[in-house]
């Protein structure tokens, strides 16, 4: 495996004043499967992706099932299935291979790992060959209870959107969720779970948005792409109407001071909304 951390990841984790921290759990990061890992691989039934073959077009999808999609194909081979995903432009099933951030989560039990490597989409599933990977910590997780996969009534509808109609906006303003892809030149694509209490993502204007990043686990690899790329993906799911959202767009980062400590914040501009209808099928009901 090549160096751990690239240029932006460090450069983020200074100003922040937490190499020391960072570097302590860059052990953590392999780039073959822990047999805890591919236990946990096995039995997920929720996940998100995004997929780009460059750095600024990025995509997002959620892939899930009430049974196990993923197949443990070799030390760092795996094989998702995609039996039940949103939308996935279809320009992305010409490409030979594809950038892949992978995060799997477990919500009741507060659990997630995450994946980044190379993927061939064919015959309706995912490739994988796994760079890195890593398990993360439970914070920020809102626990939800998953009941079961709801059956599909309607087919799913695509709308494209350059900016926040109302709709959107109360789905933003309400979410205490969001998946964020990034890229990086070199280590590739990332994605990762951004939570908070609703309200937690601003909505500034019909082209604007904001989130102020949350202290987790030190190793700021969203940030860090963000320092040396500034495209990113954000992905958005209603888990009450079983709608998602992605949002394109560009991304800066500023400090801010919160309780007289440096904190930062992510400001997005938006190039593009796909809605997504009927898009996602697990009926899962928020854990008190």
């Amino acid at each position: 495996m090549s160096s751990i951390y690239h240029e932006g990841e460090y450069y983020i984790q200074e100003k922040m004043g937490v190499r020391k921290d960072s570097d302590s759990l860059s052990s953590m990061i392999r780039d073959t499967i822990p047999s805890v890992a591919a236990n946990f691989l096995k039995t997920l039934n929720f996940s998100v992706l995004v997929i780009s073959s460059n750095e600024k077009d990025l995509f997002s999808t959620v892939v899930y099932d009430i049974n196990s999609f993923i197949e443990i194909k070799s030390h760092n081979e795996i094989l998702i299935k995609l039996n039940n995903h949103s939308y996935i432009p279809e320009d992305f099933f010409n490409i030979e291979t594809l950038n892949i951030g992978f995060i799997g989560l477990d919500f009741e039990q507060a659990l997630r790992i995450r994946i980044n490597g190379k993927a061939k989409l064919k015959d309706n599933q995912l490739f994988v060959t796994i760079e890195e990977i890593y398990s993360n910590c439970p914070k920020y997780i809102q626990r939800r209870v998953l009941k079961k996969q709801l059956e599909r009534v309607e087919a799913q509808v695509t709308t494209n959107l350059n900016k926040i109609k109302d709709d959107i906006n109360t789905i933003i303003s309400n979410s205490d969720t969001f998946f964020l892809g990034s890229f990086h030149k070199i280590k590739g694509l990332d994605i990762s779970h951004k939570g908070g209490k609703r309200g937690f993502v601003n909505v500034l204007s019909s082209k604007q948005l904001s989130f102020e990043d949350r202290p987790g686990n030190n190793l700021y690899n969203s940030l860090g792409n963000i320092h040396t790329n500034p495209y990113i993906s954000m992905f958005f799911i209603d888990f009450k109407r079983n709608n998602t959202y992605h949002i394109k767009g560009k991304a800066e980062i500023e400090e801010i001071v919160i309780n007289e400590k440096k904190r930062l914040r992510v400001i997005i501009e938006i190039n593009n909304i796909t809605k997504n209808l009927n898009s996602f099928l697990l009926n899962y009901i928020e854990k008190t």
